[in-house]
């Protein structure tokens, strides 16, 4: 099924097993988690996320805390795993849950970037629409041949003749087909009934006219719910469903029918709702919006990208040269200063739209970071360049790589991964061996990407281009 479930695989689940006995054994462990163990363990990457945030606030430091968080908890796995593996393992063992957990809902804590589009700056006539989807599209196509094409040329110069397919030795033969993460009908009628209690206290409450903080909590708890319950709603639809309309997609439309119900029954503007459900606040449930407390679990998810790199830190070591070529073109030239190059071309009338389209082919958690530093994008805009990026990718990445001659498995993941991030990388997953790369390309591309947008002189650069002053 290709496109239909980003939440299950942006950042892939550290619980899929590996090609070496260690790597296995961690991923078992996984699987076998309690509840408890879950929850303790999303709590410590919640920790560590949040401690960062607080110190590098305070300390003035602009590059991403949650990126830092990652950087530090894979090198840290890397070293106690060097001392004694039986130490990276058994590290890794306490965040794996908590990583497969973040996992499997992270597409839902950036959906509010998408509910609150309707907020953001419009992309005007209908001729600069045209050239924003002409950037995604062709800005697509140029990543994913040129990232393909590169690792193509040099798994020739350095194997001579390249195979179509992975040798028999290969480790990546061991890797199975990613296990996609569902979610039980128990898991949906309890969030509908949830989100059902919410909007009965909210709307009694305010008829009998009870403490103000009430309804407001309320509100929150019923556009939350709502908002979870939607997606587990789309995600839970027939594959061939779920191929042409995105959870996604799913959830957004559902959450602004709720918004606009919720609206109606309070008698205020649909745009007042929008603004209560991302109120930038992260406080008490009487400020904080349901969007807040979503987009609030991003940082944690990225501090948990760590664990799928390290679960996967064999078959980067053995396909390193690939890997370096394909993270390389995909944030720089295929990338970052590709799109800049291209966004200058077709001359957009709006710096604002123009800026945040840069960040189109990254996952959406750091395409957030990247439209922040560069200061005058709209998050909410990149965030949609992002998803239509990984619809396409998704929908038409294996048929375009097939109808350009990439058969080889290694050239198509770190293609795809780097082009279209999660979604691409979920189409994937029936192609066992070109998947781990793509879950690489796709973490990689995105952290590197994020690093060179953090550096001032490059960020400086990248706006002249794609601005012209």
């Amino acid at each position: 099924m290709r496109g239909s479930n980003e939440i299950n695989r942006d950042t892939i689940s550290a619980v899929t097993p590996k090609s070496d006995a260690v790597e296995t054994n961690t991923s078992t462990k996984s699987d076998a988690s309690t509840p408890v163990q879950t929850v303790a363990s999303t709590l410590l990457l919640v920790t560590i996320d949040v401690a960062l945030r607080r110190y590098f606030r305070s300390a003035g430091i602009s590059f991403p805390s949650s990126l830092a968080g990652c950087g530090i908890l894979f090198a840290s796995l890397i070293i106690l795993s060097a001392m004694n593996a039986s130490w990276g393992d058994g590290v890794y063992g306490l965040f794996s849950p908590g990583a497969a957990l973040l996992a499997k809902w992270l597409a839902v804590f950036f959906v509010p970037s998408l509910v609150t589009l309707p907020l953001a700056q419009s992309l005007g006539s209908s001729l600069e629409i045209a050239k924003v989807f002409f950037v995604v599209i062709f800005g697509f196509l140029i990543t994913l041949t040129t990232t393909s094409f590169s690792v193509l040329g040099i798994r020739r110069i350095t194997e001579g003749n390249t195979q179509d397919t992975i040798p028999k030795s290969s480790p990546v033969d061991a890797v199975p087909q990613a296990k996609k993460p569902t979610f039980s009908s128990s898991t949906l009628t309890t969030l509908i009934s949830f989100a059902t209690l919410s909007s009965i206290v909210s709307l009694v409450s305010s008829i009998i006219g009870l403490n103000s903080s009430i309804p407001k909590i309320a509100k929150t708890l019923l556009m939350l719910s709502s908002t979870l319950a939607s997606f587990v709603f789309g995600a839970r639809l027939p594959p061939k469903v779920t191929k042409v309309v995105h959870p996604l997609v799913t959830c957004t439309s559902i959450t602004w029918i709720v918004t606009k119900l919720l609206s109606l029954t309070t008698k205020t503007q649909f745009v007042d709702q929008l603004r209560l459900y991302r109120t930038g606040k992260l406080a008490s449930l009487t400020t904080t919006g349901a969007g807040d407390i979503l987009l609030f679990m991003l940082g944690p998810s990225v501090v948990a990208l760590a664990c799928q790199m390290y679960n996967r830190r064999t078959i980067m070591r053995k396909n390193i040269k690939e890997v370096a070529t394909a993270v390389i073109v995909g944030s720089t030239a295929g990338g970052l200063f590709g799109t800049a190059l291209l966004v200058r071309l077709v001359n957009l009338a709006s710096s604002t739209i123009t800026l945040s389209l840069l960040p189109r082919n990254i996952t959406s958690p750091l395409a957030m970071a990247i439209a922040t530093l560069l200061g005058g994008a709209d998050v909410s805009l990149a965030v949609s360049m992002v998803v239509v990026s990984g619809l396409l990718g998704a929908n038409f990445g294996a048929s375009i790589l097939d109808k350009v001659g990439i058969h080889d498995p290694v050239a198509r993941g770190l293609g795809i991964g780097a082009a279209a991030h999660g979604l691409g990388t979920a189409a994937f997953a029936n192609e066992p061996d070109a998947f781990p790369f793509s879950a690489i390309a796709m973490a990689l591309t995105a952290s590197l990407s994020t690093v060179l947008v953090s550096v001032p002189l490059i960020r400086r650069t990248l706006i002249k281009i794609a601005l012209g002053h």
